[in-house]
């Protein structure tokens, strides 16, 4: 199958129009084996080396892999682990070997989500990412944070962890608010961890506000009793509503 699969990538290189290539090249190959390898037989080695090398230079664009590496690391490594695997293992081995490998490191990045904290930018209502954009305007007295990612059992401890870090500095805010629109499933963990997320930061005197969330989302958290405890999650609630209403003393 691996052979197969080389010899159709090969015909495609060479301009190959339809899958009767294959047939002719698979049955031009067969003739010469049978009867042309003695013509062959007492060509150095690194003469068939060569002639197998021009034969699949094509298959490997570097420019496309120097570009696959400026544009995203997690992309670039998955290839490097498809070309080694290939090379080492056949097409095959080395294909199943990148597919194990890519959700292997979709995993990792699930387990471990950026958690950004949000700033207002300039002259306007919206927020981004502090770090991104340091010219953002830190909200007094608030801490705004948004995880990139779902909420799930195996990343919620994770994001609690850093919440509370973020939440312990040097002057802690009066009020959290969690922004949950990059955050398209939370599973009954992460409802209870933000039901935790709560009790610590009440426990501090701080107040959880959560803002931005998606329908299903909405309908986990209320089942799970979240609504009683950081007021009402509305589709209508954004990130400057939830600010602004704390700032007036309003529930949120």
């Amino acid at each position: 199958m691996a052979g197969g699969l080389s010899q159709s990538a090969v015909n495609e290189q060479a301009g190959a129009k339809s899958p009767l290539a294959l047939l002719v090249a698979s049955l031009t190959l067969a003739l010469c084996l049978q009867f042309l390898t003695g013509s062959v037989r007492n060509l150095p080695k690194a003469v068939l080396a060569a002639v197998v090398l021009m034969a699949v230079k094509g298959l490997i664009n570097v420019g496309e892999i120097v570009r696959l590496r400026r544009v995203t690391r997690l992309e670039f490594r998955v290839a490097m682990v498809a070309l080694a695997g290939v090379l080492l293992l056949g097409i095959l081995k080395g294909v199943l070997l990148a597919v194990v490998a890519s959700i292997l490191m979709l995993l990792a990045r699930a387990a471990n989500p950026y958690v950004a904290t949000l700033g207002r930018i300039p002259h306007t209502r919206r927020y981004s990412d502090l770090e991104r954009h340091p010219d953002n305007e830190p909200v007094p007295g608030v801490l705004i944070c948004r995880c990139e990612a779902s909420l799930l059992y195996f990343n919620v401890e994770g994001v609690l962890h850093e919440i509370l870090r973020r939440a312990e500095g040097e002057h802690p805010p009066a009020l959290v608010v969690l922004d949950l629109s990059t955050s398209p499933y939370v599973d009954l963990a992460g409802a209870r961890m933000l039901k935790q997320l709560h009790a610590e930061l009440a426990r501090r005197g701080i107040t959880l506000r959560l803002a931005e969330a998606h329908a299903s989302v909405r309908d986990i958290l209320r089942a799970e009793g979240l609504e009683g405890l950081v007021g009402h999650v509305s589709r209508r609630t954004g990130l400057a509503d939830a600010v602004d209403d704390w700032g007036k003393g309003g529930s949120g």
